[in-house]
């Protein structure tokens, strides 16, 4: 019984690092943040301390905010959200 459990868990265990990607360094398709056209985010800064210095992430919020606007302007919805969001931005 125990070396059914053993082998099933290896099994299993086997199944998922198969299932894994591994990471290619060949030069293949990156990701769609470094082909970002000019005036968008280049990369990443995973180990800033600072999120709001992170590219991408000013990026991302510009689009958020934009969303928020056009709701505004468009149904008259979210406008006290986006006022703040774009003034917690524009400090």
């Amino acid at each position: 019984m125990a070396l059914g459990l053993l082998l099933a868990a290896a099994g299993l265990f086997a199944v998922l690092v198969s299932a894994v990607p591994s990471p290619r360094n060949d030069g293949a398709k990156r990701s769609s943040i470094d082909r970002a056209p000019m005036g968008e985010a280049q990369h990443r800064q995973v180990y800033s301390p600072v999120i709001a210095k992170d590219p991408y992430v000013a990026a991302q919020w510009e689009k958020s905010i934009r969303a928020l606007e056009a709701a505004c302007a468009e149904r008259g919805e979210y406008c006290d959200e986006a006022r703040k969001a774009r003034l917690s931005v524009n400090r």
